[in-house]
């Protein structure tokens, strides 16, 4: 990080802290000794207020406030804190040249990505249909075009911010551009509210996909450590990932604006069809709808009439019921009414680790031995994930995001979490025993 980022990021937190100290409230609740509840029915607009407001007294609290996943850490459950979902701030409206959009901040990806489909255009922008656009953000906007286009971040001109002290800011290169930097890649639920977000759009061209599978537990090291010699030096077109499970490994790529033919040339060279026995298919001519439901409804590229995209028509309440608590609903429309709307995607309780692999400092193979020895340990309940994503992005932006000039792998793992006490303990064992060694080989995240 260069000293004149490091200098702009800490002017900028400063003020943000020093904002928030003085301001611990919104301003539309005086005094500040009132409740959140109150605060909270005396900002809202509409009749429906009281439907949209949930406490402790509600039979849907419980679900309200947990959002996609059962995170152990309770991040976004905490006691005494009022939680805004802004779900529902999912317009899109588009540009009459179709070159941007201005979008309601709480849209999640797969609803926005349907909207554009029926200008065809899109964004570049994250796989998974349930994510939200600001989540996204707030993180820099890993996306399986990143390495040729950049991370989403790259593709915001502007938001709308509420501040601390209550005020609508505008944020862009040249409106408040200190809080623009900030709010894409230095953090979520940090700077402000953003309740609007200008988003340029791209037409992506159709492309190649790749799907390889392992069956076999042997192979797992062997594929591992040939995928991160290999997958980040590979033409900035081509994007891909490596999913390291307990018995099995699977490989998935995106090679944009590439053929069926030049991606078997790529894949053939790679070394990774002569370990064990793979089953692999490379596909052609992928529509955009095809290519991000791609390893997850189908490993195969469709005419375009046979592509079923219904799991991207997705509503702001996109998850199923957790366990037997009351689900709580408000207006859950998708925004298509052509397309199927996507089915409920399963709640679960989830245990997560990331870690960034950094170009000077690459993994030994005695390091990556250990860590796929470490998967095989956890049990078949667990369903434990490594997902691996190859980086060395070469498109250059403007955020706050860190990693960009150094990523070279981001590596993710993940596992259900259980009721039972015992098993729950080793689960957690097992990660704070994963942080402890391999945090210390690949470094640590640096605060600013």
């Amino acid at each position: 990080m260069s000293l004149k980022t490091f200098e702009r990021r800490w002017d900028f937190l400063a003020a943000v802290l020093l904002s928030v100290l003085a301001y611990p409230l919104l301003t539309t609740c005086k005094p500040v000794s009132r409740s959140l509840q109150l605060c909270a029915t005396q900002a809202l607009r509409g009749e429906d207020v009281p439907q949209r407001i949930v406490t402790t007294q509600d039979d849907t609290y419980t679900d309200a406030r947990l959002g996609e996943k059962i995170h152990f850490s309770a991040y976004s459950s905490l006691s005494n804190t009022l939680v805004i979902d802004l779900a529902h701030l999912n317009y899109v409206h588009v540009s009459e040249d179709h070159s941007t959009a201005k979008v309601g901040a709480g849209i999640r990806l797969g609803a926005l990505y349907t909207a554009l489909s029926a200008y065809d255009t899109t964004w570049v922008g994250g796989i998974c249909p349930t994510v939200g656009l600001t989540g996204l953000l707030g993180a820099g906007g890993f996306n399986m075009q990143m390495r040729a286009l950049g991370i989403s971040s790259d593709h915001v001109l502007s938001a709308q911010v509420v501040t601390a002290d209550g005020e609508t800011l505008t944020a862009s290169p040249s409106s408040n551009p200190n809080l623009f930097w900030a709010i894409r890649g230095g953090g979520g639920g940090t700077y402000g509210v953003i309740t609007e977000l200008e988003l340029r759009l791209t037409k992506l061209p159709r492309s190649a996909m790749v799907a390889i599978s392992w069956n076999d537990t042997e192979s797992r090291f062997a594929t591992a450590k040939r995928f991160l010699e290999w997958a980040p030096r590979q033409p900035k077109e081509f994007t891909s990932q490596i999913n390291v499970l307990k018995t099995t490994v699977q490989v998935l790529g995106w090679y944009l604006g590439s053929t069926k033919k030049e991606l078997q040339a790529l894949i053939d060279d790679s070394g990774l069809l002569q370990i064990g026995q793979p089953e692999s298919q490379v596909s052609g001519d992928c529509s955009t709808d095809n290519s991000r439901i791609f390893g997850v409804v189908t490993n195969e590229c469709l005419p375009d009439e046979k592509v079923d995209a219904s799991i991207l028509n997705v509503i702001p309440e996109p998850f199923s019921q957790y366990e037997n608590f009351l689900q709580f609903t408000y207006e859950e429309n998708p925004l298509s009414t052509t397309r199927p709307t996507a089915e409920p995607w399963a709640r679960f309780r989830r245990l997560s680790k990331s870690f960034f692999v950094q170009k000077d400092n690459l993994l030994d193979d005695d390091t990556l031995r250990e860590i796929v020895g470490r998967i095989a340990q956890l049990d078949e309940a667990s369903e434990i994930w490594a997902e691996w994503h190859a980086w060395n992005i070469s498109a250059t932006g403007d955020n706050a995001f860190a990693w960009r000039e150094q990523a070279y792998a981001h590596l993710e793992f993940q596992a259900h979490g259980s009721n039972d006490s015992t098993t729950q303990a080793g689960y957690e064992k097992w990660f704070a025993d994963l942080e402890s060694y391999l945090r210390p080989t690949v470094g640590y995240v640096s605060l600013l």
